[in-house]
């Protein structure tokens, strides 16, 4: 299913899937709540972000983008939304910083980075196994990931939302996903698949962490 909304609704074509209300008040939100132990654990593995290239890989309105911009980095931003591109372009500006703009699917980003930052978005991939290979195709090497993906302590509580039809269709993509790795709908992984994903790639260090409802990944390619 996730493979026919791939093929047939384009962001070229002028397919958004983020109204732009939603999009503005999520916008307002997020720019609010950049965390800066994010950027400092970052840069500890860096030691500077001074001309280093970055991929803001699922990068919404922009605010981490920018914030990486403002350190010094070279920042692609890369999402689906046209309405969080205008969004994020109208901000660089006020800001005063540059960035890159990249507009397509998480399956479409391409280059090669020093750093690829991605954050709460990877259950909208069409294939885990796959994503993560791209992502570290896009990752230069000795470059640095910074992954932060909702879990299926996340899921549960999105589940404790829902009733009916609705949720057994997630209870069902969710089961497909971990056993067959076939995704119905956009389901989050479990902390347990994201290890056994990641642990198949080659790098020079991995770190494959639970924190409550979130995995977050770090990796030196």
């Amino acid at each position: 299913m996730l493979w026919l909304k791939y093929y047939f609704q384009k962001p070229a074509k002028g397919f958004d899937p983020v109204p732009k209300g939603f999009a503005e008040k999520y916008a307002d939100n997020e720019y609010k709540k950049v965390d800066s132990k994010v950027l400092d654990a970052i840069k500890t593995q860096l030691t500077d972000f001074e001309d280093k290239t970055v991929l803001d890989l699922g990068a919404g309105p922009g605010q981490y983008s920018i914030e990486f911009a403002k350190r010094g980095a070279k920042v692609t931003w890369h999402d689906i939304s046209r309405n969080y591109l205008k969004i994020a372009r109208d901000r660089a500006e006020t800001e005063n910083v540059a960035l890159d703009y990249s507009l397509g699917y998480l399956e479409e980003a391409h280059g090669q980075f020093d750093v690829l930052f991605n954050r709460i978005c990877w259950y909208y991939c069409i294939n885990d196994y796959l994503f993560a290979k791209r992502i570290y195709n896009l990752v230069k090497d000795n470059g640095y990931g910074f992954i932060v993906v909702n879990n299926e302590k996340f899921l549960k509580q999105e589940l404790a939302k829902e009733a009916g039809l609705k949720k057994l269709i997630i209870k069902m993509s969710y089961w497909l996903n971990e056993n067959f790795n076939i995704k119905l709908t956009h389901v989050h992984p479990s902390h347990q698949k994201l290890s056994r994903i990641f642990a198949g790639l080659s790098f020079q260090r991995l770190q494959v962490e639970q924190h409550g409802h979130n995995t977050l990944i770090t990796f030196n390619k």
